[in-house]
């Protein structure tokens, strides 16, 4: 057990780092577009990394998380014939988004017209719908590896696909939009350059792989038909149907609400770019340990299922959980204490991400459990209730946009965030719990972050008094760092000091 759950932290950590990296390179991108075309722009661009978003979950049906899943399955049941698993997934994903691909290009003039955008949007609804096959392809191979626990394959395909599509979109910004470019079209071929990039650096991984499990016997796998494999496949393809829909759905009607309340367009898009390009990627950026963590858990948890391992799944669950209520109870007083100075770094021309910051900080920890908490349900199978239980957050939230946005603009916003993220991962955790028979530690999971946290910060405030900043960079990065390194400590001696109550809930 020890072996596994260093090699958990050891993956965690690889993918942490990466993704540290990239989504503070992705945020201070915003920034630079934010301050040469204005945050209304950052808004426009958000929408069609949305509208990627939406049709790219529609054409690869998160094969990512099925493939990832169904090999470390057949690895965990001891059959270890993975070739099998590939090629019906490689099958699947390649038929499923070249059928998207040639419906987003047929309906691409539709789109368009109904969007109010002009043949501008067309062009790029096609360019996009160019992308769909290498980004499904890409996914299907970076969930096998996955699977197989090899991390460092999918982080440099990350790295990859984050150079090409961001050089891409920055040179276009920098020398070609002043000479008449769209920006629509701008977008749309970065992210075919992006994805289409990391697809061969991913095909030219898998071709080593293949090659070495092809020279393997044959051993009959788990899934043997396609039948069984579709079976497995559509309750995973249709949480990630529901999400996306749902999610596309909640994204269109912010910025149609706030337009409503707000008699400027202007300032109605220049809200919901701050709101989805800065505020939303600073709460989620500190997350990123949380997703690398959840990414390594549903392999590892859906082997040790696959195996009948109860014990090792509550000891997984356990541990997950322990790290996970601790640093989102962190997260959440750095926001509350940080947040108005970050939002100022972030956005000193507008004081509404600082003040947004700080007023989400009691419902990060929720955000922030989801994460994992989803890792744990797909790695346990139970697909069906994730795609149910997020269906009625999006419902939640949705009536939440349609009903306060309208009355009090961008605050109903932050409305539909408490009301539905606070009811559906409650909903989560006591179903995990239940299904796992793990049971829940108030003193450890909710009583001991609390007062970490709450130590952590008064600390940090304690010792940030005896100095003299001369920036508000400074100051944030100094405090940053002072309540990070007390947390760890605090953290590091409350493991050795109770070492057994951290395992007397595995029974």
């Amino acid at each position: 057990m020890k072996f596994f759950m260093n090699r958990i932290v050891k993956d965690t950590a690889r993918l942490t780092i990466v993704s540290f990296f990239l989504q503070g390179l992705g945020l201070l991108m915003n920034i630079i577009i934010s301050n040469k075309l204005g945050t209304a722009s950052v808004g426009i661009m958000t929408l069609i990394f949305s509208l990627f978003s939406f049709i790219m979950v529609l054409a690869n049906g998160n094969i990512f998380i099925s493939t990832s899943r169904f090999v470390s399955e057949e690895i965990g049941a001891g059959n270890g014939n993975v070739r099998r698993i590939m090629r019906l997934s490689i099958g699947f994903s390649l038929i499923l988004s070249t059928t998207f691909a040639l419906a987003s290009a047929g309906l691409s003039g539709i789109i368009s017209e109904k969007a109010g955008a002009g043949a501008e949007l067309a062009v790029s609804v096609r360019i996009i719908a160019l992308s769909l096959t290498p980004a499904a392809l890409g996914s299907c191979i970076r969930g096998y590896f996955n699977g197989v626990r090899n991390v460092k394959v999918p982080c440099i395909g990350d790295i990859i696909e984050f150079a090409a599509k961001w050089a891409s979109l920055m040179t276009g910004t920098v020398f070609l939009l002043d000479k008449g470019a769209s920006v629509y079209i701008l977008i749309s071929a970065s992210i075919l350059i992006g994805e289409a990039v990391s697809c061969v650096y991913y095909v030219v991984k898998y071709s080593a792989e293949y090659r070495k499990f092809s020279a393997l016997p044959e051993r009959s796998p788990r899934i043997t038909k396609i039948s069984l494999y579709l079976k497995l496949s559509l309750p995973i393809v249709a949480s990630g149907y529901v999400q996306m829909i749902m999610s596309t759905a909640n994204e269109t009607l912010v910025p149609i609400m706030l337009l409503r309340h707000d008699p400027s367009a202007e300032r109605a898009m220049s809200e919901y770019g701050m709101f989805e390009a800065m505020i939303i990627p600073a709460v989620f950026y500190p997350a990123v340990i949380l997703t690398s963590l959840s990414n390594i858990i549903i392999p590892e948890i859906a082997r040790a299922n696959s195996a009948a391992d109860s014990r090792r799944v509550k000891s997984l669950i356990s541990k997950v959980y322990d790290r996970s209520f601790c640093y989102s109870f962190f997260i959440s007083g750095m926001l509350l204490t940080a947040g108005k100075n970050i939002g100022e770094i972030i956005c000193p021309a507008d004081g509404l991400v600082g003040e947004t910051l700080v007023k989400m900080f009691p419902v990060v920890p929720f955000i922030y459990l989801e994460i994992v908490l989803e890792g744990i349900i797909k790695g346990l199978g139970k697909q069906n209730f994730s795609t149910v239980n997020s269906l009625c957050e999006y419902i939640i939230r949705i009536i939440c946009v349609i009903i306060f946005v309208k009355l009090y603009g961008f605050a109903g916003v932050l409305i539909s965030y408490y009301a539905s993220n606070i009811y559906s991962n409650i909903v989560r955790i006591v179903f995990v719990c239940r299904t796992a028979k793990v049971p829940f530690d108030i003193f450890g999971y909710i009583i001991r972050p609390f007062v970490m946290c709450f130590f952590c910060c008064q600390f940090a405030m304690a010792a940030a008094k005896f100095m003299k900043f001369s920036s508000v960079l400074f100051e944030t990065v100094i405090y940053l760092c002072i309540a990070a390194i007390v947390f760890i400590i605090m953290y590091e001696l409350d493991k050795k000091a109770a070492p057994s109550r951290k395992y007397s809930l595995i029974r």
